[in-house]
């Protein structure tokens, strides 16, 4: 490689965001940003920006206090749309690596280099915290939620095919091709979606153990105060994407079973017609039968026409990617 070819892309691998989304943190958000190192790797020039979710406090004076950029919503718009905000300007400042860090007091920004390391030594595409990792490092948090995390991050687990320990921790170093081909959809959440996204588009995925406090140390959770409104908007998000990148599984799958069976259902009651010329007592089994084979028609085609949105939005990430990728050539 020429020397200053080499030497214009270390210079781009040393761009950084540091993000952090924002609702509501006054109380805490001036120490985190006071406290993210200056030199995460080498060199490093970065960049800390606080995304405002409409926070009726003074997060945002306390953030520009601070020192950090400032992008605000104009009302409460949720987390998913929050992290999508400082994607699209980690995209559109032709930044080759994202940090998100919740503005809550939770994650130390010290850590931060840990999790950049990985992402610039090319060991990993997206990086993760992860508090239950290394059974050192388990969180002081209620046995319920150490419980549910790690129900969820089986399950993000199954639909991704990887093997993860914590799926819902928000303290992530998104790489350049993670930057480039990243989809998120939700406005509720986007940490378990991110990775189902990921890694079906095959790009690797590190864990850090991380010691993180179990509680936020001012007021509660935002996005987990009901539980189970948090199960059931994740619980969409996850399958949102899960059946965007294998819509044959999820739909084609279940309409090749649902119309094996209403033949087999079928044939049986029609064999017993052409025997006795009468299909009683089976009538509600042919009708099963016919029934099945409708349903699993009807969930093939949705399989091909879920098959075809998923091609249409590959597409789009491609111009997508490219658009990431001229602009950060401009830089």
């Amino acid at each position: 490689m020429p020397f200053m070819k080499y030497l214009l892309i270390m210079e781009i691998e040393k761009r950084i965001l540091i993000a952090l989304p924002a609702y509501n943190e006054e109380a805490t958000i001036a120490d985190v940003i006071q406290r993210i190192p200056q030199q995460p790797a080498p060199g490093a020039d970065i960049t800390v920006l606080t995304v405002d979710d409409g926070s009726t406090d003074g997060t945002v004076s306390a953030a520009r206090s601070a020192g950090a950029d400032v992008i605000s919503h104009g009302r409460n718009l949720g987390l998913g749309e929050t992290f999508r905000t400082a994607l699209r300007y980690a995209r559109d400042g032709g930044y080759h690596i994202l940090v998100t860090i919740d503005s809550d007091g939770q994650f130390d920004p010290r850590h931060i280099p840990l999790l950049i390391k990985p992402v610039m030594d090319e060991k990993a595409d997206f990086v993760t915290a992860s508090r239950f990792v290394d059974p050192e490092l388990l969180p002081d948090m209620p046995k319920l939620k150490i419980w549910g995390n790690r129900r969820v991050a089986k399950l993000v687990g199954k639909l991704s095919g990887i093997s993860i320990k914590d799926a819902t921790c928000g303290f992530r170093a998104y790489g350049p091709a993670a930057l480039e081909r990243l989809s998120s959809f939700s406005r509720f959440t986007y940490t378990q979606e991110v990775i189902i996204d990921l890694a079906g588009k095959g790009l690797s995925i590190l864990e850090v153990p991380v010691k993180i406090l179990g509680e936020r140390p001012v007021g509660s959770s935002r996005i987990a105060s009901s539980l189970w409104r948090y199960a059931i908007l994740s619980l969409a998000a996850m399958y949102s994407i899960s059946h965007d990148h294998r819509p044959w599984k999820f739909y084609g799958t279940p309409a090749l079973i649902l119309m094996i069976l209403g033949t087999v259902a079928d044939l049986f009651v029609f064999i017993r017609w052409m025997l006795t010329r009468s299909i009683a007592p089976y009538t509600a089994v042919g009708l099963g039968g016919l029934f099945l084979i409708t349903f699993g028609v009807l969930l093939f085609l949705f399989a091909s026409l879920a098959d075809t949105a998923s091609h249409n939005r590959h597409l789009i990430e491609i111009i997508i990617a490219e658009h990431v990728r001229k602009n950060r050539k401009k830089k």
